[in-house]
């Protein structure tokens, strides 16, 4: 628990305090200056006033008045009293400290398996009752845990990540490695799983936004491009072949027609 000073303006932990004049002091661990919270406001002594004598009423005697001096009270420090003028206002402001990172185990059934009660194909929330998932169609009973492919590369990447899960640097060059290699759609897979075992984690849900986001900006890789290419060359083989073919037998054609002509005459 920690409490912030009005002096500093900075959050100080709130381990040691006194009570004094009714209200509690803390003592700033920077700056040393105090913090109250005492009571709004201080009652002034009220001053009896003595009433007259009602008629007929039998006169009160008078108490002599001393002539021994009178001792006067203690005087307080004005920096250590509670004024009455000016109410108490409370200055002690009680913050709670922020939650720490979330913790996840490291261990391969924690990264790699999704937990029960979800699709294991798509990491989707499952109903006992359903046969099928809702989101994928997957039929369970027919799932094989072989139909999720996961390259060696990729397995000790996020293994590595998952050591160093708050640097957001890290996983960006997965994605980056993981878009390279054509397996993005398998990262988004195991943010989908860590969200399954801590839903609120907000580093997972981060990084499975960021791979929809990029998953609609992907570029083809240069696998796909020479794959293009050679459909590409041969498509453009095979109609200049056909072309040959078409030209030469209206060539052919051209030729017996003249021959016929010339035959006539």
């Amino acid at each position: 628990m920690k409490f912030q000073c009005d002096a500093c303006e900075r959050l100080v932990p709130l381990e040691t305090y006194r009570t004094e004049a009714g209200g509690l002091v803390v003592t700033c661990g920077r700056c040393g200056a105090d913090s109250r919270v005492g009571p709004s406001a201080t009652t002034a002594p009220r001053t009896e006033a003595r009433a007259a004598p009602a008629a007929g009423a039998a006169p009160v005697p008078s108490v002599p008045v001393s002539s021994a001096p009178v001792p006067s009270a203690p005087v307080v420090p004005p920096s250590e009293s509670w004024s009455a003028a000016a109410p108490v206002t409370p200055a002690l402001r009680v913050v709670r400290s922020e939650p720490g990172p979330v913790v996840a185990p490291l261990t391969d059934d924690a990264l790699f398996e999704p937990p029960p009660g979800v699709c294991p194909k798509c990491v989707a929330p499952r109903r006992e009752e359903a046969l099928s998932c809702p989101q994928c169609g997957l039929v369970y009973v027919n799932y094989q845990p072989e139909e999720q492919p996961l390259s060696d590369v990729l397995a000790d990447a996020w293994r590595t990540l998952a050591a160093r899960w708050e640097e957001w640097d890290a996983h960006d060059r997965l994605m980056t490695l993981a878009v390279g290699r054509g397996e993005l759609a398998m990262v988004g897979r195991l943010y989908r799983i860590r969200l399954a075992h801590v839903p609120d984690d907000a580093v997972a849900r981060r990084g499975r936004d960021e791979v929809v986001r990029r998953a609609t900006l992907v570029v083809p890789s240069s696998t796909d491009l020479v794959g293009t290419s050679d459909v590409s060359r041969r498509l453009k083989t095979l109609a200049a072949g056909v072309g040959f073919i078409v030209v030469l037998v209206l060539a052919v054609l051209v030729f017996q027609h003249l021959r016929t002509l010339s035959a006539g005459y």
